[in-house]
């Protein structure tokens, strides 16, 4: 009896999804169905809507970020090259804890947390400081939310944390304080980063350079 039931539930379940449609059904149950073809199309013409003036600027931005994948996260760096000084004053400021790793794999190197690596990216490519911290980014931000789709150079912030799309489908991040490649800097597919909120720091930085 019980294996007759399963078989007509099953029946019904295909009956409905041939009748409504697999991506109608899904999206009821909240399943996004994403198009293969869809996809690559998006990433093909990311650039598409960007102005020559301001590919400059998120490509070098971009580039910088890339430089600098395999190099330890650094809670305050903000890309200054760390010394033991410097280190003695953030574990004296942050607390120890913060800092897990030996001291001789942040000295001599340049340092950055997750909200550094974006302002120092971006003050580099612009000479614009759009923020220190993932607070004062988002303060800045706030009139550039992306409505839209993304494109390359966006930045994207969860809870505390900031990373930049770079197109593809990917980001990069200084992603947390265990040693690379948990943490770190490097690139990786957006996965989840997608739900998080989007701004263009691009257009905030073309308002300020216009006010110059």
């Amino acid at each position: 009896m019980k294996k007759k039931l399963s078989k007509i539930i099953i029946l019904v379940v295909i009956f409905i999804f041939c009748l409504y449609g697999i991506k109608k059904v899904a999206g009821k149950f909240g399943i996004h169905i994403l198009e293969k073809s869809n996809i690559e199309t998006n990433y093909e013409h990311e650039w598409d809507n960007i102005s020559k003036k301001d590919k400059k600027i998120i490509k070098k931005a971009i580039s910088l970020a890339k430089e600098k994948e395999k190099l330890e996260y650094v809670w305050g760096g903000k890309g200054e090259i760390m010394t033991e000084e410097r280190l003695d004053k953030l574990i004296g400021y942050y607390g120890e804890k913060q800092y897990p790793l030996d001291k001789k794999d942040y000295i001599g190197k340049q340092a950055f947390d997750c909200s550094g690596l974006v302002y120092w990216v971006y003050e580099e490519a612009s000479g614009v400081n759009i923020g220190y911290s993932t607070t004062q980014q988002q303060e800045n931000l706030e009139k550039y939310k992306v409505k839209g789709d993304l494109q390359p150079g966006d930045l994207i912030f969860t809870t505390r944390h900031v990373v930049m799309y770079i197109g593809d489908g990917k980001i990069v991040q200084s992603k947390n304080k265990f040693k690379y490649p948990e943490g770190g800097i490097h690139e990786q597919p957006i996965g989840w980063y997608a739900k998080g909120v989007a701004y263009r720091p691009i257009d905030y930085i073309n308002e300020r350079n216009n006010k110059k």
